[in-house]
C-alpha cells in the first residue's frame, strides 16, 4: 500500500518535502513500512522484545544446559553449570501442575511464548518445527525543511524450520534443549539478520507408565540483549507438526478419584472435545486431517460455538427434511393434525432414545457406558411423561378443555405481543387516539408453532398442573436450554394450562395461581409486557365462557420495589402528578403500550409538561386504561394489569410478577397474606398460587441465594394447600442456560428432593434430540464465534480498548450493507461500574484522538461514536424499556446506537436479534455470566455473533482464560461453577432468621401483636424453617439452635410493643422491634431492636461526610478584640 521507498540501506533521503506525505512501502520487498510510529507502539500482540536470559547448547552436545523459566531455577549466572532437574513428586490434583513456568513469557514486555503438549514417541520419530514472524529495520529518513532526521521502520519477515528428533524427546529428561533451527529464503534478495531461538524441554507424563509417552513444551524466545523496537520481533507464531509417526495425545486431565454422577456426565458429554495443548504466553490452538497432526501457538486466539437450534427436522430415507413443530390452532380445534404433529414429536423421541442407546456399547469405557445408560434412562422417564400427559389430554375432560384453551391463548399471545407500538394523536378537542385503523389480530406464517422442546415440556409437566394430587407434584422441573431457545414460551404454555385448569375445577376459585419470580428488575419488566398479552387473551376467553371459568377476571400484577412500582394509592397518585409535572420524573406505572393492541401508552411531552396516555386518576385509584375505543381493553373497562401494590393485595391477580428481593416484605407487610389465598384474620379463603415460576436460576446463588433460601421454607408453607387429608404444595418450574450441581441448589432453595432436567442429556454435548447443531442448506450454521486479544507489551487495558473501540467502529462502514446492521452496534460488557466509567472517558477522548490519528496514518474517513448509551443499574426502571427500544433501532437510522455500554443488568432479559457484535472488557467472574452475557450477541442465525475478549496481562485469571482460550471455549458449559447456597450458615441467620420467622407468623396471624413474646407462634415458625434445615443442613442445626435461643431470649426480655421501629411502618422507634436494614438506629435508644431486611441483598447503612472548616478557626486563635 502506498508509495514505493528504497529501503535497502540505513537512511534515505527525499528531495522535497511533499514527498514524505502519505503511506510508504519497501521497493524491493513490498513489505510496509511505519513512518508514524515505531512497531512496538503499533503493534502489542505476538510482540517478543529483547532480554530473555537463555543459554544453551545444540540437541547433539554431552552437556546439556537450562534456560530459567521452564526448569524450576530462576537463575543461571553459570552456563556451564550442569542441568537442572526436577526432584520430588508433582502434584497432579491441579491441572497443568506439572507445567514449568516460562518467565520470559510472563514478563510485562514478554521474551518468550511456548506451548506444552503430550506426545507418543516411535523409534525414528521427530517433530517438526516452524516459526514464522517478522523484525522491523530502521531507516533514517532526511526531509527538507525538517530540522532533525526522523525514524522509519520498514518489515522484514522471516520463517525457521527445524526438527526435534525422537530421541531427545526420549532421552533428555528434564532439561532444556536447543533445536537447531535455519531461515527460509523468503526473498533472495534479504535474507534475514536476525531470528529467534527454539528451545525444547521434555519429561516424563503424570500417572503414566509407558516408555514412550512425554509432555513436552517447544518455546520460541529472543535472545537479543536489546529491549527496544530495534531488537524486538513481531507477528510472532510458531506450529509444531508431528512426523514419521508420533502421534499427538489429549493433554493429561486433573485427577477426579472422587467425581460425582455431575462430573461423570459431562466426561461422557465431552469426551471428543479433548485439549491437545496449553500455551505459555500465547493461546494455543491444534488439528489435522486425520486427528490431532499439529498443535500452534495462537497470539489471537479464536473459536466458533457451535450454533444450536430449537428447531428439530425429521430426516427421510431419501434424504429430505421436513421441520417438526406443532401448531397451537391446531390443538386448539383438537384437530387430526395437530394430534399427527404430537404424535410425530413422540415418535421421533422414542427413536432417537434408541438409536443412542445402540450406539452404547462403542463407548470407550465402562463408566462412559454406564453413564449414558443413566442418561437414556432419564430420556425415557420424560418421555413416558410426555406420553402421560398427552393420553390425559386427549380422554380426561378437564384436562382437555385446558389444554385447548391454553393453546389458544398462547397462539394469540403471540400475535398480540408481536404488534408494533402504535403512534398516538392529539385531536382538535385535545383527546388522544392512535394512528390508524385497529389491528385486525390474525396469526401469520411464523405464528402460533410449538417448538418441539415447548411442547414436549408442557405435555411432561401438565399431569402435576391439572391434577394438585398427583405423585410428581413436588418434582420440581428445571428447563435447562441454550440462551435464546425460547425458554419463556414454555413456561408461559405451563402458566396458561395451571390458570385454565384451576378455573376449570371450581370456577369460583380466582385468586394468585402463579408467582413469576426474577432476580433483575429488567428481567422482570420485560417479562411483564410479554405475559401481560397472556393475560389480556385469558380474560378475553374468560368473559366469553363464564359458565365455565367463572365471573371473577384474571389479571396480573408487577411487585417491585417503592422505587420502580407505587407501593400505595398515594404514592401512585403522588407518581402521576409527577409524571404530568416534571420530565424527568420517573414513569412507575411501566407498561408502555396496550398488551392488547399496542397502543402507546406512557408520558408525551406538551407545553406544561407531560400528558399520561393510558395512565388514568380514577380517585382515590390510578387505572390503565387503553385510548383506543375499539379495543377491548379501552374505555371504562380499563386493563387487567395492576402495579400497585395495595391494588395487588386487594384484587389477587392471577399471575404475580417480582423479584425475589421483595418477599423479604413479608416480614413488614402482612397484607401480602392475599397472595397466597389468605384472608383478612388469616384464614384460607381461595387455593394459594399452585405454581411457582423461578426463571434464571442460576442467579439464585450465592448470599443472594442464601438468604431467599431461608425466606423459602415460609413462602412454601403459605402456598401449601393443607385443606384436604394430604398437603397439597406448588409446583415448581425453574429455568436457566447455565447451571451446576442443580440438584443441591435446589435442594438448599426449596427443600425439594426430586428435580427432572428437560430436555435430559443425550451421551453428546449439543445433541439432546430437542437442540441439535444447526444447519443451512445441509451444511453446519455459523456459530457464535470468540476472539481474545491479551497486549501484553508497554499498552494498558484501556489502550487495547480504545484500539478496539476504533476498529470495530470503522470496520462497520467495510461491511456489505445486507449485513452491516448486526454489526453497527457495538455492545461493551463491564465488571464494574468504576471501568464503565473510564470507558465512557476513553469514548469521549481517546476514541475520536485515535481515530484522528487513523485518519492522518491511513487517509480514513473517521466514524466518530456519535449515538452511545449506557445500559446500567444507575439507570431507573422506567427508563430501561426505553432504552431497550433504543437498541432495537436499526440502520438506516440516525438513532442507531453505535456502542453501549452495559453492566451485568444485560445479562439475562436482553433478546434482541439484531445485535452480532459484543466486545468483553476483562473476564467474567463467573463462566455462566459469559456465556449469559456473550448471549446476547448472535440470536439470529443470519447475524452470527462475533465476542471480542479483552485479557488483562496483569491478571492471572484473565491470563489463565486467555492461554487455554480453546480448551476454556470448547468446553464452555462444563466449566460452569457450581451454584452455591448456604441459608444456614451463621451469617444468614444473624440476618434474617428472625424475620423468616416473623413473616410467617405476621401472614397466618396479621392482627398479632409482638407484646407479650408470642412464643407458640414463634416455636411454630421455627419448627418449619428447623425442619428444613434438616434436610438441606443439617450441619448447621447446633449454630441454628443457638440464635433461635438468642433470638427467643432477646424477645421476651425486650418488651417491644409495636412492630416497626420506623415511621415508614407506621412504627414507633422508640417501641418497635424491628428496624429496617440500612437504617441508622437511635443512638440514645438502648432497648431491643433487630435489624431487618427489605430486600435480600446486602444493604450497608448510609452516612454523608461533611467537610469542616472548624479546624481553620481553631488555628486561627482568637480575634484581638476577644482577648
Amino acid at each position: 500500500m502506498g508509495k514505493p521507498i528504497d529501503c535497502s540501506g540505513p537512511t534515505y533521503s527525499f528531495d522535497k518535502k511533499e514527498d514524505a506525505d502519505g503511506q510508504f512501502h519497501d521497493r524491493d520487498t513490498l513489505e510496509e513500512v511505519l513512518t508514524r510510529s515505531d512497531p512496538i507502539r503499533r503493534y502489542g500482540i505476538g510482540v517478543l522484545f529483547g532480554g530473555a536470559s537463555t543459554a544453551g547448547t545444540a540437541i547433539a552436545d554431552e552437556e546439556p544446559v537450562v534456560i530459567p523459566g521452564l526448569a524450576e531455577n530462576e537463575d543461571n549466572p553459570d552456563a556451564d553449570q550442569p542441568p537442572v532437574t526436577v526432584e520430588g513428586r508433582l502434584r497432579h490434583d491441579e491441572a497443568d501442575s506439572d507445567d514449568f513456568d516460562l518467565s520470559d513469557a510472563n514478563r510485562r514486555r514478554p521474551a518468550a511464548m511456548a506451548i506444552s503438549f503430550k506426545v507418543r514417541v516411535p523409534v525414528g520419530g521427530a517433530l517438526s518445527v516452524s516459526v514464522a514472524g517478522a523484525y522491523y529495520d530502521r531507516v533514517r529518513v532526511t526531509i527538507p525543511a525538517v530540522a532533525t532526521p526522523r525514524d522509519w521502520w520498514v518489515r522484514r519477515p522471516f520463517e525457521l524450520i527445524g526438527e526435534i528428533p525422537g530421541d531427545t524427546v526420549l532421552r533428555d529428561l528434564n532439561q532444556l534443549k536447543v533445536v537447531p533451527a535455519k531461515a527460509v529464503a523468503l526473498n533472495s534478495k534479504l535474507p534475514p539478520t536476525r531470528t529467534p531461538a527454539v528451545r525444547v524441554f521434555s519429561r516424563m507424563v503424570p500417572r503414566e507408565t509407558s516408555e514412550d509417552l512425554r509432555l513436552v513444551t517447544v518455546a520460541v524466545v529472543n535472545e537479543a540483549p536489546e529491549t527496544g523496537a530495534a531488537s524486538a520481533f513481531f507477528q510472532l507464531d510458531f506450529m509444531v507438526t508431528a512426523t514419521n509417526g508420533v502421534a499427538i495425545e489429549p493433554y493429561p486431565d486433573v485427577d477426579q478419584p472422587d467425581s460425582d454422577d455431575e462430573e461423570r456426565s459431562i466426561a461422557l458429554l465431552y469426551r471428543n472435545r479433548r485439549t491437545y495443548a496449553i500455551g505459555h504466553g500465547c493461546a494455543a490452538t491444534w488439528g489435522g486431517s486425520d486427528g490431532v497432526a499439529w498443535v500452534k501457538a495462537d497470539p489471537v486466539p479464536t473459536y466458533e460455538v457451535e450454533s444450536l437450534t430449537p428447531d428439530v427436522v425429521e430426516k427421510h430415507p431419501d434424504g429430505t427434511r421436513t421441520p417438526v413443530s406443532v401448531s397451537m390452532a391446531a390443538l386448539a380445534d383438537n384437530t387430526p393434525e395437530g394430534r399427527a404433529q404430537v404424535e410425530t414429536v413422540l415418535r421421533l423421541y422414542s427413536r432417537w432414545i434408541e438409536e443412542r442407546h445402540a450406539l452404547v456399547p462403542g463407548l470407550e469405557t465402562q463408566a462412559f457406558r454406564d453413564t449414558a445408560i443413566r442418561h437414556l434412562d432419564l430420556c425415557r422417564d420424560q418421555l413416558a411423561r410426555m406420553a402421560e400427559g398427552w393420553r390425559l389430554a386427549q380422554t380426561d375432560p378437564l384436562t382437555a378443555r385446558a389444554f385447548q384453551l391454553a393453546n389458544y391463548a398462547m397462539l394469540f399471545q403471540q400475535v398480540r405481543s408481536r404488534l408494533k407500538p402504535r403512534d398516538v394523536i392529539r385531536n382538535r378537542d385535545g383527546i388522544y387516539r392512535p394512528e390508524g385503523a385497529h389491528p385486525d389480530a390474525k396469526p401469520g406464517e411464523r405464528d402460533g408453532m410449538w417448538r418441539a422442546f415447548q411442547i414436549a415440556f408442557v405435555l411432561a409437566s401438565l399431569p402435576e398442573l391439572v391434577n394438585p394430587k398427583h405423585e410428581r407434584r413436588p418434582l420440581v422441573d428445571l428447563i435447562f436450554f441454550p440462551t435464546g431457545g425460547g425458554k419463556t414460551e414454555a413456561y408461559l404454555g405451563a402458566a396458561a394450562i395451571s390458570l385454565l385448569a384451576r378455573r376449570l375445577r371450581n370456577k369460583d376459585d380466582a385468586g394468585t395461581d402463579i408467582l413469576m419470580r426474577y432476580t433483575l428488575r429488567l428481567l422482570t419488566a420485560q417479562q411483564f409486557l410479554r405475559a401481560s398479552s397472556l393475560i389480556c387473551v385469558l380474560e378475553d376467553i374468560r368473559s366469553k365462557n363464564e359458565d365455565e371459568l367463572g365471573t371473577a377476571p384474571f389479571g396480573i400484577g408487577v411487585w417491585l420495589g417503592g422505587s420502580s412500582t407505587p407501593n400505595t394509592w398515594k404514592d401512585a397518585k403522588k407518581s402521576l402528578r409527577e409524571l404530568q409535572s416534571n420530565y424527568t420524573a420517573s414513569n412507575k406505572f411501566l407498561l408502555l403500550k396496550c398488551p392488547w393492541c399496542g397502543t402507546k401508552m406512557g408520558p408525551i411531552r406538551n407545553k406544561n409538561g407531560q400528558d399520561t396516555i393510558g395512565y388514568v386518576l380514577a380517585d382515590p385509584k390510578v387505572v390503565l386504561r387503553c385510548v383506543d375505543d375499539e379495543c377491548r381493553y379501552g374505555g371504562r373497562r380499563g386493563l387487567p394489569v395492576h402495579v400497585i401494590d395495595e391494588d395487588i393485595y386487594e384484587s389477587r391477580p392471577s399471575i404475580v410478577i417480582g423479584t425475589v428481593d421483595k418477599f423479604a416484605t413479608m416480614t413488614w407487610r402482612p397484607q401480602a397474606r392475599s397472595l397466597f389465598g389468605l384472608g383478612d384474620d388469616g384464614e384460607r379463603v381461595v387455593s394459594p398460587p399452585s405454581l411457582i415460576i423461578q426463571d434464571e436460576l442460576h442467579l439464585i446463588s450465592g448470599p443472594l441465594g442464601s438468604m431467599v433460601g431461608l425466606y423459602e421454607p415460609v413462602i412454601d408453607d403459605l402456598a401449601t394447600d393443607r385443606r384436604g387429608d394430604d398437603p397439597v404444595p406448588a409446583k415448581i418450574i425453574a429455568s436457566t442456560a447455565t447451571v451446576r450441581r442443580y440438584e443441591d441448589q435446589i435442594k438448599g432453595l426449596f427443600g425439594r428432593k426430586k428435580v427432572a432436567l428437560f430436555p435430559p442429556h443425550g451421551i453428546e454435548e449439543g445433541h439432546s434430540f430437542f437442540a441439535e447443531p444447526a444447519t443451512v442448506d445441509g451444511e453446519r450454521a455459523p456459530g457464535r464465534r470468540y476472539l481474545g486479544i491479551m497486549w501484553a507489551s508497554d499498552g494498558s487495558t484501556q489502550t487495547v480498548q480504545t484500539r478496539v473501540a476504533a476498529a470495530t467502529l470503522q470496520a462497520g462502514t467495510s461491511i456489505p450493507e445486507e449485513f452491516r446492521d448486526g454489526y453497527w452496534t457495538n455492545l461493551n460488557f463491564l465488571n464494574s461500574l468504576r471501568e464503565l466509567g473510564n470507558t465512557v472517558s476513553l469514548l469521549e477522548s481517546d476514541v475520536p484522538d485515535y481515530l484522528v490519528g487513523l485518519k492522518r496514518r491511513d487517509g480514513i474517513t473517521p466514524r466518530w461514536p456519535r449515538n452511545t448509551m449506557e445500559l446500567t443499574s444507575r439507570r431507573r426502571s422506567d427508563e430501561i424499556p426505553k432504552a431497550i427500544q433504543q437498541l432495537e433501532t436499526s440502520l438506516p437510522s440516525d438513532d442507531c446506537v453505535d456502542i453501549c455500554l452495559a453492566s451485568n443488568i444485560i445479562e439475562v432479559g436482553v433478546d434482541i436479534d439484531r445485535l452480532g457484535l459484543m466486545t468483553i472488557v476483562g473476564q467474567p467472574k463467573t463462566t455462566a455470566q459469559y456465556i449469559q452475557v456473550s448471549g446476547r450477541v448472535g440470536r439470529k442465525a443470519t447475524v452470527p455473533g462475533l465476542v471480542i475478549t479483552i485479557y488483562g496481562a496483569t491478571k492471572p485469571r484473565d491470563r489463565s482464560h486467555y492461554e487455554r482460550f480453546r480448551t476454556y471455549h470448547q468446553q464452555l458449559y462444563a466449566q460452569v461453577e457450581p451454584t452455591s447456597v448456604t441459608p444456614f450458615a451463621e451469617p444468614v441467620l444473624k440476618r434474617a432468621l428472625h424475620a423468616s420467622a416473623i413473616a410467617r407468623m405476621r401472614q397466618l396471624q396479621p392482627a398479632l401483636e409482638p407484646n407479650p413474646f408470642p412464643k407458640d407462634d414463634f416455636d411454630a415458625a421455627i419448627e418449619l424453617i428447623r425442619t428444613r434445615a434438616e434436610l438441606a443442613d443439617p450441619e448447621e442445626l447446633t449454630i441454628f439452635d443457638h440464635w433461635v435461643r438468642a433470638r427467643s431470649r432477646q424477645w421476651d426480655t425486650g418488651e417491644r410493643t409495636v412492630w416497626a421501629a420506623s415511621t415508614y411502618f407506621d412504627g414507633d422507634p422508640k417501641e418497635g422491634i424491628l428496624l429496617p436494614a440500612g437504617s441508622l438506629a437511635d443512638p440514645d435508644n438502648k432497648a431491643l431492636v433487630w435489624e431487618t431486611p427489605l430486600s435480600m441483598r446486602s444493604v450497608d447503612a448510609e452516612c454523608r461526610l461533611k467537610v469542616s472548616q472548624a479546624y481553620l478557626i481553631e488555628d486561627a486563635g482568637p480575634e484581638e478584640g476577644d482577648l
